[in-house]
């Protein structure tokens, strides 16, 4: 079988050499990014131990922090090409030297105290706003003697709740000032008004209070006031944002790359930390792609100078799972990983299901003019979202806030170009079923090419006509055909995984069930042709029965009894893809019933024509819409239930390496041998930018 059905082979490795070479084997596995690290097996922890945190790491935790402050505080600019580092004290050096915290903090602490004030600001313009109908000033509000709120109800609820706050004998003042739906109103209540009371009346009319600010003059005075000092305090935070942009400009590079520097170099630490050590040497084990073995074991041998040896170990571990389909189908992954990614040693399906699925969902789709306008929608997405144009719409608001609800934009886009080789198939099925919109238009080509050309095209424009009963009993037949092709290509899948494990019995049981599957087909077939099968009178009657007897006596020797109680799911699963032609078939007779009631207003007066376009397009539309899910989930659950379910198995785990995607670093230096880290004296950094 070809490894385009595999996953990548892998090899679990152990890695041994000599304790002073770690950090460049680190360096070296972590740049290659192609080894996923494990735990030590139970037979290495015996005489293997792991070494506490280091002080390097300790520096580099808390220098990354820092960073990391230093950046959430700075406002992003460009960054100007990638950092390089050509060791790791070095860079310490360096950022010991950026003595620009004195500047960012003081800054960052005056802007955080004047967003505070802003949104204090902010609120009393809102307040001053909604309650400029009281008539006096507002330092009259707050009272010694009394407590005074702003308040919001229901313009409804208004006068009970008045009545309310009236039955108490204590002094209540409200002032008030109503509209349709809502009535604010100001109100002062005596210190002698009972808590308890007003929180009731509150919770029973769903009143919302909150406390008067304290301001002074009267609300039109006080709103002019709070504006110029909103006004006042936006200048000076565009001042200090002004500043630290400044100082984003000269540092904001060397920090984005110091930070992953950093990053990366604390990753690698943890990794030294958990290494397994003895006085000298130091071990580690892991998974490796086999095809990188020996170019792994060559560049730790060039910077360990050969004293690093690399072992491929004998195990019965499922490997984890790394795919490698061609660049174009690997789209597709994602669909198979919905389902379960293959454990390492099974068959990977992606390529399978990336041929299956678009002719499945073609042939349920079957429009010329339905694929069409799917295929359109999948490139607008595309362009939408990879493309970043956004100058075009197709599709209103409403329908792309609800996409979005239920789909992320990178998702949208795989669905997209997993779609597109359906509506493909379903244009070319469409011209061969005669079908734009349901309409039948071939005839008028058909009936020109062949007087012109003296083809012999049919004259009803139609290959294939779904709805006649000819073409409806050839659909269900190759339906009929596809079913069991698709069941015995999953049988045979299982047996030779279950080969290749070693499992005898499932071995015998699954050719067990495609001998009873296929014995059952043929008998069918036969009866449809009304061959006679009995078996006295007729050979092929006892290669009937003998598939079905020999299937079943095979199936009950490798599962047992269970295997008898399974017996209809063969023949369930087989007819399950007649579905293919029932979804054809619904949009099919949708379309032409749609069609049907617009063609019959043409023939009356214009109200009924602009109601039947309107019955026409909005049919054409919820069809469409149906086109989109329908297919692509039956499709994909005929792979899934019906197919999938005779050879795979799945609950396979993700192969992680150990690496990352350098962004703003160049290439990892070599670092060198290990020594005792000291940590630099801290001197002033002048960045290039700033050299007099």
């Amino acid at each position: 079988m070809s490894t385009i059905l595999k996953p990548v082979p892998m090899a679990k490795i152990a890695v041994l050499g000599l304790k002073k070479y770690r950090q460049q084997v680190i360096s070296i596995l972590h740049e290659m990014n192609v080894m996923q690290l494990e735990p030590f097996s139970k037979d290495a922890e015996s005489f293997l131990k792991t070494e506490h945190e280091s002080d390097l790491q300790r520096h580099v935790s808390d220098q990354l922090i820092r960073l990391r402050g230093l950046l959430n505080s700075l406002p992003p600019t460009e960054v100007n090409g990638k950092t390089k580092v050509s060791s790791i004290d070095e860079l310490l050096k360096k950022i010991n030297s950026l003595n620009i915290d004195g500047k960012v903090a003081p800054l960052e602490r005056q802007k955080e105290n004047i967003l505070t004030e802003i949104k204090e600001t902010e609120n009393n313009i809102k307040l001053l706003e909604e309650y400029s109908f009281f008539p006096g000033e507002l330092s009259t509000l707050h009272l010694s003697s009394g407590r005074s709120f702003f308040g919001r109800i229901a313009t409804e609820k208004f006068s009970e709740f008045k009545k309310k706050l009236e039955l108490n004998d204590e002094d209540v003042i409200l002032y008030s000032k109503g509209s349709e739906k809502i009535t604010r109103f100001v109100l002062v209540l005596m210190h002698n008004f009972p808590s308890n009371a007003l929180a009731s009346v509150v919770n029973l009319y769903n009143v919302h209070l909150e406390a008067v600010p304290n301001l002074k003059g009267t609300p039109t005075v006080e709103l002019e006031h709070q504006k110029n000092i909103y006004n006042d305090l936006s200048t000076e935070l565009n001042k200090i944002d002004n500043q630290l942009y400044e100082i984003s400009k000269i540092h904001y590079t060397f920090l984005k790359g110091a930070e992953e520097e950093l990053d990366i170099e604390n990753k690698k630490l943890d990794v030294i930390k958990s290494l397994g050590v003895t006085k000298d040497t130091f071990a580690m084990e892991g998974w490796i792609p086999k095809s990188k073995i020996e170019s792994v074991k060559a560049e730790l041998q060039k910077h360990s100078n050969d004293t690093t040896a690399l072992y491929e170990l004998e195990t019965k571990e499922n490997p984890p799972t790394l795919l490698d389909n061609p660049k174009k189908l690997r789209n597709f992954e994602s669909f198979i990983r919905f389902y379960s990614l293959p454990s390492g040693e099974e068959f990977d399906p992606t390529v399978i299901f990336a041929f299956i699925f678009p002719i499945f969902y073609g042939l349920m789709l079957g429009d010329v003019g339905y694929g069409l306008v799917i295929l359109l929608v999948c490139k607008w997405v595309i362009r939408r979202v990879e493309g970043k144009k956004r100058n075009f719409n197709i599709m209103p608001k409403f329908l792309r806030k609800f996409a979005l609800t239920i789909l992320q934009p990178v998702q949208m886009v795989k669905l997209a170009k997993a779609m597109i080789p359906g509506t493909i198939v379903a244009i070319i099925l469409g011209f061969f079923f005669n079908l734009y919109f349901g309409f039948h238009l071939n005839q008028h080509l058909f009936d020109y090419l062949n007087h012109t050309f003296g083809l012999h095209l049919p004259e009803d424009g139609a290959f294939l006509d779904p709805l006649g009963t000819f073409g409806l009993r050839k659909l269900l037949l190759f339906s009929g055909y596809v079913g069991i092709g698709m069941v015995s290509f999953g049988l045979i899948l299982g047996i030779i995984n279950s080969k290749r494990e070693g499992q005898k019995k499932h071995v015998i049981s699954k050719v067990g069930w495609l001998l009873f599957g296929w014995g059952i087909v043929l008998l069918g077939l036969a009866l449809l042709h009304h061959q006679n099968i009995n078996p006295m009178q007729n050979v092929a009657g006892i290669a009937y029965l003998a598939l079905i007897i020999g299937g079943i006596a095979l199936m009950f020797y490798g599962e047992g009894v269970r295997s008898m109680m399974e017996l209809p799911s063969i023949i369930s699963h087989i007819l399950s893809y007649t579905r293919i032609v029932g979804i054809l078939l619904a949009s099919v007779i949708l379309a032409d019933v749609i069609d049907f009631i617009f063609l019959k207003t043409l023939h009356h007066t214009i109200s009924y024509i602009i109601m039947g376009v309107a019955i026409l397009f909005i049919g054409h539309i919820f069809n469409i819409i149906l086109g989109v899910f329908e297919p692509g989930i039956q499709g994909a659950r005929l792979i899934y239930v019906e197919f999938f379910s005779k050879f795979y198995h799945g609950n396979g785990r993700h192969f992680k390496p150990f690496g990352i995607r350098r962004i703003f670093t160049s290439d990892q230096y070599t670092p060198p041998a290990e020594k005792q880290y000291t940590p630099p004296a801290e001197k002033q950094y002048t960045p290039p930018a700033e050299k007099q």
